[in-house]
C-alpha cells in the first residue's frame, strides 16, 4: 500500500481501525499488572478539533483504567477544550490543566514529574494528530516493562547525521536496537522523571524532547528502549503546525542536537 499516495493510504487505514474497534471487546484480555496505576496524557496547543476522536476512542478503550489528563497551552481555546472535555467526564476519570506554551514538549515532563510524586507508575503519551485504536492501551500496558521507554516511532540512527530520511532505520519490530523514540505514541516508567538531570537540559531540548529523553533513557540511565508493538496506528503530522516542520529552519534543529548529545557521549 505504500506506493498509493498519502489520503488514500489514510483512507485504507482508517477503514480498516474502524472495522478493528467494533470487534475489539471480543478479543481476548492480554495479562499484565493491573495494579499499576496509569496516566495517559494528551497535550493540545492549535488543533482543538483533533480532541473529539482522540476522546471519543480513550472513552471506549478495552481497558480504562487510567487518569486521562489533557494538557491544553493555548488559552485562545480554553473554553473549547472544556466543553469537549465536559462530553466524557462521567466516562472516564479526566483532568484538564490549561498552561502556557512557554516549556514546549517540556510540559509533558513537568506533569510527570509531579504525577509520579503523587505515586503513578507508567506514562503513556499520545499527540492529538494520532489516531489510535480500542485496545491501545490494553496492548501497550501488556508489553510495558520497569526501566523502559518504549514507542510506536522508533529508530536507530547508524551514527550518520541527523539529516537524511535514508541514512535512518525506521524499527518496526520487536528485539531490534532502537536508538531514539519519539514521545508521540509511547509508553515509559513514569520514574524517569524523578531525576533532576533531567530537567537540567540544554535550552533547545525544549523543542525536541523526545531526542533528550531517550538519550537520557539510554544513556544515562541505561534503561531499555524499544519499538512499542501496536497494531492500527495512524500517524497525523502533516499541517503546518508539526513540530519538525517548525524547528528545520531554527539554528539548532535535530541534526545539530544529536552531534550535541553524541559529543555527551551517546553512542548511536
Amino acid at each position: 500500500m505504500q506506493h498509493l499516495p498519502a489520503r488514500i493510504r489514510v483512507f485504507f487505514s482508517t477503514r480498516k481501525l474502524e472495522r478493528a474497534n467494533k470487534t475489539a471487546a471480543n478479543e481476548p484480555k492480554l495479562e499484565f499488572d493491573r495494579s499499576l496505576k496509569l496516566a495517559v496524557l494528551l497535550l493540545t496547543w492549535k488543533r482543538p478539533e483533533l480532541l473529539d476522536k482522540a476522546l471519543e476512542t480513550l472513552a471506549i478503550q478495552t481497558y480504562g483504567d487510567f487518569t486521562l489528563f489533557i494538557s491544553n497551552a493555548n488559552e485562545e481555546i480554553t473554553e473549547i477544550v472544556d466543553n469537549k472535555v465536559a462530553k466524557y467526564q462521567e466516562k472516564m476519570e479526566i483532568e484538564v490543566i490549561h498552561t502556557s506554551n512557554d516549556r514546549k514538549g517540556f510540559r509533558r515532563f513537568d506533569l510527570s514529574k509531579k504525577l509520579h510524586a503523587e505515586g503513578y507508575d507508567v506514562m503513556m503519551f499520545i499527540d492529538d494528530d494520532v489516531r489510535f485504536s480500542a485496545r491501545y492501551v490494553e496492548v501497550a500496558m501488556s508489553q510495558y516493562e520497569p526501566k523502559s521507554y518504549k514507542s510506536w516511532w522508533a529508530w536507530r540512527l547508524n551514527g550518520k547525521p541527523y539529516k537524511n530520511p535514508e541514512d535512518r532505520t525506521r524499527v518496526q519490530s520487536l528485539n531490534e536496537r532502537v536508538d531514539y523514540c519519539g514521545t508521540g505514541v509511547s509508553i515509559m516508567d513514569i520514574s524517569i522523571f524523578s531525576h533532576e538531570a533531567l530537567f537540567d537540559h540544554p535550552k533547545d531540548a525544549l523543542h525536541i524532547e523526545d531526542l533528550w529523553l531517550s538519550y537520557f533513557a539510554d544513556h544515562v540511565l541505561g534503561w531499555k528502549l524499544e519499538y512499542l508493538d501496536v497494531p492500527n496506528v495512524i500517524l497525523g503530522g502533516g499541517d503546518e503546525v508539526a513540530l519538525y516542520l517548525q524547528i528545520q529552519d531554527q539554528p539548532t534543529n535535530k541534526e545539530t542536537f544529536v552531534e550535541g548529545l553524541r559529543d555527551r557521549g551517546w553512542k548511536v
